[in-house]
């Protein structure tokens, strides 16, 4: 059914299954109401998690923002939740994708470990704890470990672009800080290998691939980014650089 008839009274539909935001986005009420949640397991707990991040009460009636036709989330949780209990799926979409994405920059194990790989939603990780500056804990939008092989970090876009600052630095932008959190997050945990995935979806015109690019096959860009990594070396800097990648997916709402 194309998008325009969702919320019209067709086959018993009523018009309060979503409300309007006054920037004239949908936010559907409840998940079984969304066109791309409706058929996944909702009631998973880091969906539900998910669900606590609400909108001001002046917006949207302070509905879930994963509710928003917009969300990121919502398209996350749609491609990959079905992976995590159909085997054969979750081998063929990872294969494809990492050969898509990182061909080269893994070891050949990675392709082996990807039938047992675990997929984490929204993890909260925190920041190398000699950065100068104070930082909250970052939430990647998905984090797939394939044995101790590889760990795939994934920051999903669509209609919003990468942030060039975060709260704590206005030098920081949301890529570097995905590198440098997600890096030494696989350092401590004894991942042979990291990698760096932005994945928007659709085509809107967002500034995702012009940051990626920033840093992709620029070492010298992430080493001048991270000073204080002191346990990186400029072997390891060349290394995060060939493991970030841009992919781009279709939106499966619009």
């Amino acid at each position: 059914m194309p998008v325009a008839f969702f919320g019209m009274r067709k086959k018993g539909r009523k018009l309060s299954e979503f409300v309007v935001s006054s920037s004239r986005t949908r936010v559907w009420r409840r998940p079984e109401y969304h066109p791309l949640l409706r058929q996944t397991d909702t009631a998973h707990p880091a969906f539900q998690s998910k669900l606590t991040e609400r909108f001001p009460p002046s917006i949207a009636e302070g509905l879930p923002k994963v509710l928003s036709e917009n969300s990121e989330d919502a398209r996350t949780w749609h491609y990959f939740s079905p992976l995590l209990n159909d085997e054969p799926q979750r081998t063929r979409v990872l294969t494809q994708l990492i050969r898509q994405s990182f061909f080269g920059a893994v070891p050949p194990q990675v392709f082996k470990d990807i039938a047992a790989a675990s997929l984490r939603f929204w993890p909260k990780l925190a920041a190398p704890p000699n950065r100068p500056q104070a930082e909250g804990d970052f939430e990647p939008d998905l984090l797939i470990t394939l044995g101790k092989s590889a760990v795939v970090f994934v920051e999903a876009r669509c209609q919003s672009g990468v942030s060039e600052f975060t709260n704590y630095d206005r030098k920081r932008d949301q890529i570097i800080r995905l590198i440098d959190v997600g890096s030494w997050y696989a350092r401590q945990q004894g991942y042979q290998c990291s990698c760096f995935l932005v994945l928007q979806y659709g085509d809107a015109q967002i500034n995702a691939e012009k940051i990626v690019n920033r840093y992709a096959g620029h070492p010298e860009s992430i080493q001048k980014a991270l000073p204080y990594r002191d346990d990186l070396t400029e072997d390891d800097f060349k290394i995060l650089s060939g493991a970030l990648a841009f992919v781009r997916w279709p939106d499966p709402l619009f």
